[in-house]
């Protein structure tokens, strides 16, 4: 079951805090650039006691101009190790987004091979509402021991995969951005980014397959969006987005079905509409 498996009830998480030394709380908070919101400043003001700040936009690839571009395991291992994440830390991440960015960090951690991975149910506002108890104290790291294993490569869809993905339409590509953004109506948060989507692309809000406590819709839930969507477990899906952020929820509610490593166009639309590829407007 879903619960079981990969989220977290914060009384189950006061337990663990007690009793494992072995487990690390990661802050996942992110916001779209035009939201007036600073997650940071955010986790500065208030965090679950000994969570660190695993910052998106920081965990990236520093030579890409894209934002948040998965970096290299190296990369990834240092930073990791800077949090003071182990290999055989149990890891909890929680958010304030809601779910979206605990997605992308569950994501990345998965696509290095860590698999003891859970997300907090409902992110910190479902934290406090069970009288969770929160700091704004700096919380001291000791260096980890983290080491990335291998990449889950087949995770990651690149431009010229996506092209060619497009251009034959045999597979499903799933738009995890709002409707209005995907059908062009709405600009996009990023300054100067063309509106519109993927050719040959369908639109499926990450929005709709969360409730309204920001944490995800219940099997059943998810199954009758999907089935009202004509999206079968059986069709080969790549989710994208406006960064490759909320296309991880995607992935994550699929993932609770049984759809195990459904990949993700990391560059997404941020890419696509920057690199003059064709653009789609309306249900096209």
């Amino acid at each position: 079951m879903t619960d079981i498996n990969l989220f977290i009830e914060p009384d189950d998480l006061k337990l663990k805090i007690n009793k494992n030394k072995y487990i690390k709380i990661l802050d996942a908070t992110f916001y779209l650039p035009d939201s007036g919101l600073n997650a940071e400043k955010e986790y500065n003001d208030k965090h679950i006691k000994g969570a660190v700040f695993f910052d998106i936009n920081k965990i990236a690839d520093p030579q890409n101009s894209l934002p948040h571009m998965i970096p290299s395991k190296e990369i990834f291992s240092e930073m990791m190790k800077n949090l003071g994440l182990n290999n055989d830390d149990e890891i909890i991440i929680y958010d304030n987004s809601p779910i979206l960015s605990s997605a992308r960090a569950w994501f990345l951690l998965r696509y290095f091979n860590h698999n003891k991975i859970f997300i907090l149910k409902g992110g910190i506002k479902n934290w406090l509402k069970h009288n969770g108890m929160i700091t704004s104290d700096l919380t001291v790291i000791n260096k980890g021991n983290f080491t990335a294993q291998n990449e889950k490569k087949d995770l990651i869809k690149s431009l010229s995969n996506m092209i060619e993905l497009s251009n034959k339409n045999d597979q499903l590509i799933l738009d995890a951005r709002s409707y209005n953004r995907y059908l062009g109506t709405a600009k996009e948060p990023r300054p100067g980014l063309p509106s519109g989507h993927i050719p040959n692309s369908k639109s499926l809000p990450s929005s709709d397959l969360i409730n309204k406590d920001g944490i995800l819709k219940n099997e059943e839930e998810l199954k009758v969006i999907f089935n009202n969507n004509e999206i079968s477990q059986d069709d080969s899906i790549i989710a994208t987005c406006g960064s490759g952020v909320s296309a991880c929820v995607i992935s994550l509610a699929l993932f609770t079905l049984g759809k195990f490593d459904v990949p993700i166009y990391d560059g997404s639309w941020t890419e696509w509409a920057s690199s003059g590829q064709s653009i789609a407007e309306g249900n096209n």
